[in-house]
């Protein structure tokens, strides 16, 4: 039977909604109203209200791809899913390496596939970035559910030994570039255990990756959310600041959050500041000031949801998320969907948070991401929102949003869409020589009303995402 924890949705949209806390409302704007590049709005009261985006920064950026493989899965289905990735233009890889699979008797350690998984990916340019998770049976200590996999282990050396294992295993594969110890350990549902058996696990794996293969990263597990009270624990009340690197969250907003919780105030989590108030601060003043990844982050198909939704989805997430001045990251969810009959943990979205559908038949999300992916994955990118205005020339503006990206080539993307409205703006750049829009789909036709500065006569649909390259 296969053991393989097939990664996820596994928390109810309930849970979400206890956790996550109202968003205020944004104000109106007429026609004609010049808006600072960052500003949005919708209607609401008729009042008027601005945020201001931060001066030009530049900052780094990548992207990895997730699909996770069961001890067993057939090489010619990874093959593929390989090929399907460097079409993306994703060469990175994220996804779970299964102590129930890999270590399913104490001291009897069984690494055959994953050798030859690891090796295929090496031949394939593929570089891995794993988890270490999910407690064999007879290791768990025991939870508050009937659930096995999820317990912390009885005693530490075995998870310890474990871990070595692994690292020793995989120590001559330069593909490997870091691990990350265990996945969504904030949500009970998937770590039943209390924070301080985690920092324990976390400290216990940190040290033997920093010995076993010092080049490797060590990651934070990534988190359900951006949970302050989280990283609080980890770096102050168990003092683990110096075990890992990088600090990393999930994003599903719109799939499994509540409605007022949307893409462009999923950091603050629907409470205004609140990312730059008490998660950032955090991270840099209590962790060593460490990385901040989005490492996984999707939108399910599902019945009632279009392909179209999830291609607008997608423009609105990697736009708002790369714009962020902290995160550098962001983990693409996932290569296909799950078929029908495979059993998940968790809601039936699971099935559907594919770029494909099961047998690898492209979405219309797949283009959006290969375009968005080929235009921005650059390593370094230049956000350069402040210097981006907006005139509203012409019809109804709700809740607008604009990002403009500037490449090390010095070619301009811009992002720009109305979540409610449907205005006509000018949008004033970067000084250019000619402009092209990129539809979802990813047909590129030239923009004609470009004057070299002033991409004019932009008729914004509501919920549609435009994109544009000026180069």
């Amino acid at each position: 039977m296969n053991t393989t924890i097939l990664k996820p949705r596994r928390f109810s949209r309930a849970f979400i909604a206890a956790i996550l806390i109202c968003c205020s409302g944004c104000g109106h704007f007429s026609e004609g109203t010049l808006l600072p590049s960052g500003t949005h709005g919708a209607a609401a009261g008729g009042q008027l209200h601005q945020r201001t985006a931060p001066a030009s920064f530049t900052k780094p950026v990548s992207f990895s791809m997730l699909q996770d493989y069961p001890k067993g899965e057939d090489f010619k289905e990874v093959a593929l899913d390989f090929e399907v990735m460097k079409e993306l233009g994703v060469s990175t890889w994220r996804g779970s390496f299964s102590w129930v699979d890999y270590e399913p008797q104490r001291g009897k350690f069984d690494f055959a596939w994953l050798h030859r998984f690891v090796s295929l990916a090496a031949k394939q340019g593929i570089t891995l970035r794993p988890y270490l998770a999910y407690t064999p049976a007879w290791a768990a200590k025991g939870g508050t559910d009937k659930e096995t996999w999820n317990d912390p282990p009885r005693h530490l050396e075995d998870w310890r030994n474990f871990v070595a294992a692994t690292v020793k295993e995989l120590n001559g594969y330069p593909n490997i570039a870091s691990y990350e110890i265990y996945n969504e350990e904030n949500v009970k549902q998937w770590w039943d255990g209390t924070p301080a058996q985690y920092n324990e696990l976390l400290k216990t794996a940190a040290q033997v990756v920093r010995k076993g293969s010092p080049a490797s990263l060590v990651i934070l597990g990534g988190m359900v959310w951006p949970d302050a009270n989280w990283v609080r624990d980890a770096c102050v009340t168990y003092g683990n600041a110096a075990n890992f690197d990088v600090v990393p969250f999930h994003a599903y907003p719109e799939t499994w959050t509540p409605k007022n919780i949307t893409v462009e105030n999923y950091l603050d989590q629907g409470r205004p500041g609140s990312f730059y108030q008490q998660f950032v601060p955090l991270v840099d003043e209590k962790c060593g000031h460490r990385p901040i990844w989005i490492n996984e982050a999707g939108f399910a198909t599902a019945p009632g949801k279009t392909e179209l939704d999830q291609a607008n989805w997608w423009a609105r997430a990697i736009a708002t998320f790369l714009a962020d001045r902290r995160v550098e990251h962001l983990g693409i969810y996932q290569i296909r969907d799950r078929h029908l009959l495979t059993a998940v943990i968790g809601e039936s979205e699971n099935h559907y948070l594919g770029l494909t559908r099961s047998d690898r038949q492209k979405k219309l999300a797949f283009h959006t991401v290969q375009l968005l992916v080929g235009l921005l994955n650059t390593r370094h990118l230049t956000v350069a929102d402040s210097e981006l205005a907006v005139e509203v020339t012409g019809g109804s503006k709700g809740e607008l949003y604009q990002h403009l990206f500037v490449r090390p080539d010095g070619v301009q993307v811009l992002v720009v869409w109305d979540k409610t409205g449907s205005p006509t703006l000018q949008l004033r750049t970067r000084r250019g020589v000619d402009a092209f829009e990129h539809a979802l789909n990813g047909t590129l036709t030239p923009y004609r009303s470009f004057d070299g500065r002033h991409l004019d006569k932009v008729k914004l649909e509501p919920g549609m995402v435009r994109i544009f390259e000026i180069r």
